[in-house]
């Protein structure tokens, strides 16, 4: 099934969180999870106008949207260029890794913005600190929080 990309949701050097519509008006959400040979792999779920809404405002959080789909099906993106993506249904058990920390919202307002840090890559950074990329960008945009060991290593890459 393929998907263009609606809203960018969070971008940290590249798509984080977005969401997507399919042909007929259907709305996705789609968030990044481990690189795979150096892009970051994307895995969506189908999601409502009203679900979408709380999402954005704040009345449920990135975990219950991504670990209960309320059509209670994943997909797996394997193809994305520019604006359009390819998906299919994801039949294995959704790996815990994937999943956003229960407890963590859309962010409100970006911290940093690519334009304002555009010297400092997200992705240079993580090289630095021995550390896959998308966790980093997942770090910063709230989604998952960093144990202070990981905290520490990002600290000294920084240095």
């Amino acid at each position: 099934m393929n998907l263009k990309v609606q809203e960018m949701l969070v971008w940290h050097d590249t798509p984080q969180l977005f969401t997507a519509k399919d042909k007929i008006g259907g709305l996705y959400v789609c968030l990044a999870v481990d690189d795979k040979d150096g892009q970051p792999q994307f895995f969506a779920v189908a999601i409502s106008t009203n679900r979408l809404q709380e999402l954005k405002t704040g009345k449920i959080d990135l975990y219950t949207v991504f670990a209960s789909p309320e059509l209670e099906t994943w997909f797996l993106v394997n193809d994305f260029e520019s604006d359009t993506l390819t998906i299919e249904p994801f039949s294995e058990e959704i790996p815990e890794s994937w999943l956003p920390i229960p407890g963590e919202y859309l962010p409100q307002a970006a911290l940093l913005s690519p334009e304002t840090f555009a010297v400092v890559k997200v992705g240079a950074v993580a090289k630095e600190a021995g550390m896959n990329p998308t966790l980093l960008r997942q770090y910063l945009f709230g989604a998952k929080r960093p144990s202070r060991e990981q905290a520490l290593r990002v600290q000294n890459a920084l240095r």
